[in-house]
């Protein structure tokens, strides 16, 4: 399937053009988009609530060697507005931004519920990209007041990351269908080409030592109870889980925080909690070789894997990329069939 559209041609289209075939009442145009947008932002600010735009960008359409049709393209679209239409909340609108993107309006959405929407979009979406005419589907968000100061600036920010999500390594990577460990495997390996990104090892004969991922790990702690009015989510990996771990002492310390925090090692599957923290024991003997942490929350992403590479030393991989950390904390959640949460 990937070989089909890595081959295939490609083929424009006006979504603005054909949008009034589309025939879905809650699809609506972009004046009366752009004035719901402005409605929005006043009754935002005088309650100080928040609010987000989602925007869907059709990137491109493939059909093996053959053009799809103009007739088969206004079905795709009617697809996509129906299916969107019937995922998001009723008081959610939905309309038309620009040639090849829709655009979506929540109202009371803070920045995680965005994401949270995105993933269920595209969920919903997923036949889209796997069946004939196969479609590339880029979703990107902004939230008020985090974002921006307007709806149109909101718009920008939720426009210019359409682009930055294209040029990040989920993207060039080809993540999307993989799952967590390939991604940590392929992230901390030699296998890549491309190496534009930071790796570097730590342990035996290098500068930093292993314990360089407890110092990491607490500093983030540490960052966690400085801010703990923001929501975020933390994943720490340490191998196998031990009561005489450093990181656990930390933990009991920590008494209320937004932030929810995972310790994740190798054990009888169970839950165990740790203060404000859950010590998720999972019976996986691939936890044995890797220390990993995930840290996103409304402000900061930060990713790293570390594994064991030969003798005391390990090869690491880490990023402040977005959404390769989001994208990395949804396919932990799914692979190991933990409940969905930012």
């Amino acid at each position: 399937m990937a070989q089909a559209k890595n081959n295939a041609e490609k083929t424009d289209f006006s979504l603005t053009a054909d949008s009034s075939k589309i025939g879905d009442a809650r699809l609506y145009d972009s004046y009366f988009i752009n004035e719901y947008g402005r409605l929005e932002t006043l009754r935002s600010e005088r309650y100080g609530s928040s609010f987000s735009v989602i925007v869907i960008h059709v990137e491109s359409f493939y059909h093996g060697k053959k053009i799809p049709s103009r007739k088969g393209l206004l079905e795709f679209l009617k697809i996509l507005v129906r299916t969107t239409n019937k995922v998001i909340r009723g008081c959610d609108i939905t309309g038309i931004l620009e040639d090849k993107r829709v655009i979506l309006i929540l109202p009371h959405t803070a920045y995680f519920d965005s994401l949270i929407a995105i993933r269920k979009l595209a969920r919903a979406l997923e036949f889209c990209t796997k069946t004939e005419p196969y479609a590339t589907i880029i979703y990107s968000q902004a939230t008020y007041p985090k974002d921006a100061n307007g709806y149109g600036e909101l718009v920008a920010v939720a426009t210019r990351r359409i682009q930055e999500r294209m040029d990040s390594l989920l993207e060039r990577l080809d993540f999307r269908g993989k799952l967590f460990w390939e991604m940590a495997a392929a992230l901390t390996g030699n296998e890549l080409e491309e190496k534009d990104y930071s790796t570097f090892y730590i342990g035996a004969d290098h500068d930093l030592p292993n314990s360089f991922i407890e110092t990491l790990n607490t500093t983030i702690l540490q960052e966690v109870v400085r801010n703990h009015r923001s929501r975020g989510i933390l994943y720490m990996g340490i191998k196998k889980y031990s009561e005489d771990l450093p990181i656990i002492s930390s933990l009991h310390s920590i008494n209320k925080t937004n932030t929810k925090i995972s310790i994740v090692g190798q054990g009888e599957d169970k839950k165990k909690q740790i203060g404000s923290a859950t010590a998720l024991l999972l019976s996986d003997n691939r936890l044995l070789n890797t220390y990993f942490t995930l840290f996103l929350n409304e402000d900061t992403a930060y990713g790293i894997f570390c594994n064991e590479s030969w003798g005391d030393a390990h090869s690491c991989f880490h990023t402040s990329d977005p959404y390769i950390v989001e994208a990395l904390i949804e396919k932990f959640q799914q692979d190991y069939s933990l409940q969905e949460m930012l």
